[in-house]
């Protein structure tokens, strides 16, 4: 790169204003571990790195209003797409604990259009979140966990489970399991 080209002076011109100050930069090398036994290795031992652990966090939600789950493949397609759209959208405001899945909300119907569908059922669910680079390779062990602990339940015919994932790019994706049927849902922004 020498001075005068289009590139030279773009960087130039970044060093200058955008550049200017200090920055937190947040690295994840999916092929080797970047400490071992709390020691850091590698190409970023000598920029004393702070290595962040990342940790689920279970929260519970009281008396959400779950529809009675059928995941039936007989339904008409246009029935199936819009049974499906209605579960997501009460799956996306279940995961981010929203009051108006939840036993006893009084919203006023001209400020909110959801409401839940005539088959429901107070129960007590768990959310865990992870916030952070999630690889393949963890995700896979999670939705394993996920569909181990969900076959082993007591009452393994209502036992289901959803995992929800998101990029820095918005697209994303939800998977429910319900007994032995799965059904995805991939989407962007």
């Amino acid at each position: 790169m020498l001075p005068g080209h289009k590139a030279f002076e773009r960087l130039q011109w970044a060093f200058k204003n955008v550049l200017d100050a200090s920055l937190a930069w947040l690295f994840y090398d999916i092929r080797s571990p970047l400490s071992v036994n709390g020691e850091v290795q590698g190409a970023l031992a000598a920029h004393a790195p702070a290595i962040k652990v990342l940790e689920p966090s279970p929260e519970p939600i009281q008396q959400v209003l779950c529809p009675i789950l059928r995941l039936s493949a007989d339904a008409d397609e246009e029935d199936a797409r819009e049974e499906a759209a209605e579960l997501l959208e009460w799956l996306s405001l279940t995961m981010s604990h929203s009051p108006r899945v939840q036993k006893g909300d009084r919203m006023d119907p001209f400020l909110c259009r959801y409401r839940p569908v005539e088959d429901t059922l107070p129960v007590d669910l768990v959310s865990y979140q992870w916030r952070g680079f999630a690889p393949s390779a963890f995700v896979l062990k999670v939705l394993l966990a996920a569909m181990k602990a969900s076959s082993s339940s007591a009452a393994a015919g209502d036992a289901w489970f959803a995992l929800s994932g998101a990029s820095f790019h918005g697209k994303g994706y939800t998977i429910l399991k319900h007994g032995s049927e799965v059904m995805t849902w991939n989407y962007a922004d």
